[in-house]
């Protein structure tokens, strides 16, 4: 468990890298992004130690807080949209992609399934109404990541290759949409380009037939017995709206 933290924490230092290149000014995203993830990475710890002191209960309980406020995930999730709406399109895709497969593949081993389950059905709700009423672009995408994030726990309950292969599709949509949507503000001849990427991968995060992100709910709902499985196609109903 210490490895996984300290895989973690590198990853995290890397990630600070990216959101910052330039080093000269930190900007508010890149500090809120690191205080969220340095409180996550010592409650994590401090749960870890507690397990290996035997105490379990405790442990347990300080390991899946950590965890969940590092993943982002609901009810710890309120610095998601707000860290996202000021960065850049390349942090705002790494960090609802790339940086949530360690911290969701580790939550599926600590977390009881009980727990998983309401985690899964607050996502699902959260990501569908929390996104009706905003004009952002990057904070409609973070609402929605929550509404993707709940089909991926649920089919990380049930194998980790239903896992990767829904979040292989989503990290390709939305890395085609923003993309698409980087290339907005430059250059008028690059518009086909941005229109094309961004269409297609807007296609995608809705789950528009016969696109992927189709195909990607259909084998989460054919591998899931749980009733849980209506919550998430509800959400993803109504976030067609936004």
């Amino acid at each position: 468990l210490v490895g996984v933290w300290l895989g973690m924490e590198l990853n995290l230092y890397g990630f600070l890298v990216i959101m910052n290149p330039d080093g000269h000014y930190i900007p508010e995203p890149c500090v809120k992004y690191f205080v969220v993830q340095s409180t996550g990475s010592i409650l994590m710890l401090g749960g870890f130690v507690l397990l290996m002191q035997q105490f379990v209960a405790g442990g347990l309980m300080m390991s899946v807080v950590g965890t969940v406020l590092k993943s982002g995930i609901s009810p710890l999730h309120s610095w998601v949209p707000s860290t996202i709406k000021n960065s850049s399109w390349l942090a705002s895709g790494l960090m609802l992609t790339w940086q949530k497969v360690a911290p969701l593949i580790l939550l599926s081993m600590i977390m009881p399934l009980g727990g998983m389950w309401m985690v899964i059905g607050l996502m699902a709700m959260i990501g569908a109404v929390g996104g009706l009423n905003q004009n952002s672009v990057r904070i409609m995408s973070a609402y929605s990541s929550f509404v993707h994030t709940s089909w991926m726990l649920l089919g990380l309950t049930w194998s980790t290759v239903v896992f990767m292969s829904y979040f292989l599709v989503y990290s390709v949509s939305v890395g085609l949409f923003f993309y698409g949507c980087s290339l907005m503000n430059k250059l008028s001849m690059m518009s086909q380009l941005s229109g094309a990427a961004s269409g297609m991968g807007l296609m995608m995060l809705m789950g528009m037939p016969p696109f992927l992100g189709f195909l990607a709910k259909v084998l989460v709902f054919l591998m899931s017995s749980s009733a849980i499985i209506v919550l998430c196609i509800m959400g993803s109903v109504i976030s067609l709206k936004y």
